[in-house]
């Protein structure tokens, strides 16, 4: 009873709409995927859902367009999500082609590429194809903890979801990995418009977002691990108003989220997140 009154009291909070836009880049007409890169300052990494070719897109906070690359040796069957995280010292990018809304994948595949900033050079660092313990499932929910070696993966269409773990490579490994169950996140009731669709950890590692249709849920990291931290009742942040929110991330304070949608044009909102 009080983890469900605890919810509902996060969720009645108002939620502080700082900026509305529309990404400038017409390509981008169904962001699926937001990451802030690492190494620019005011850029952020989009991507396109299924349909588009291995495509990333750069855009300014304000939406601006500031061109795009094509990832080199990767396949985009069905790409999800986005994350930006360290790998040995250096802004890299890891790419989620996780997508499955009918669930006849066998496996799925995690692209990890340098972090190009401005530039054009998005070499790629490894690739890890991996399959689920419990039968194939839609993820569109990814992010990585670089500081605990792991990526963090979302299961979409579960009631509640379920979180999932995979070591961090440094190379691309010889077979088939399987990702490990970490538990559920009971505070996501899992309902249609409540259904994962983007995750991000915080600049200070200390929280995971989660963002669906209607709301952003953050969890405070446990020393138990992600596997406890998601079992304890999330702050709820309402979203404003915006069709189809799809991509999430953080800035660089971590007391902003930008939320991108998809449609064409492809809309997004920085939400404040509440002291």
């Amino acid at each position: 009873m009080r983890f469900a009154a605890a919810l509902l009291l996060a969720a009645a909070s108002t939620t502080v709409c700082a900026q509305r836009g529309t990404f400038a880049d017409p390509a981008l007409d169904e962001t699926s995927g937001l990451a802030r890169s690492l190494r620019e300052a005011d850029l952020y990494w989009a991507h396109n859902d299924s349909g588009d070719g291995p495509v990333l897109y750069r855009s300014g906070p304000g939406g601006e367009s500031l061109g795009a690359v094509t990832v080199p040796a990767a396949r985009a069957v069905d790409w999800e999500d986005i994350a930006s995280f360290q790998d040995r010292g250096q802004p890299a990018l890891l790419i989620a082609d996780t997508g499955d809304n009918f669930a006849l994948r066998n496996s799925v595949t995690l692209y990890a590429v340098r972090d190009p900033g401005r530039g054009d050079d998005v070499a790629l660092l490894w690739r890890l194809e991996f399959r689920w313990p419990d039968g194939p499932r839609d993820c569109e929910a990814v992010a990585v903890d670089a500081s605990r070696g792991e990526i963090l993966l979302l299961s979409k269409r579960d009631s509640p979801p379920r979180l999932y773990r995979l070591p961090l490579p440094d190379r691309t490994p010889r077979a088939v990995k399987v990702a490990e169950p970490l538990g559920v996140l009971p505070g996501i009731p899992g309902r249609l418009l409540e259904r994962p669709t983007a995750m991000d950890l915080s600049p200070d590692g200390r929280r995971l977002l989660v963002l669906t249709q209607r709301h952003l849920y953050l969890y405070r990291a446990q020393p138990g691990g992600w596997g406890e931290s998601v079992t304890q009742p999330p702050r709820v942040v309402e979203l404003p108003l915006l069709a189809q929110a799809e991509g999430a991330a953080f800035d660089a304070s971590g007391r902003r989220v930008l939320v991108g949608s998809e449609g064409h044009p492809s809309r997004f909102v920085w939400v404040d997140l509440p002291r």
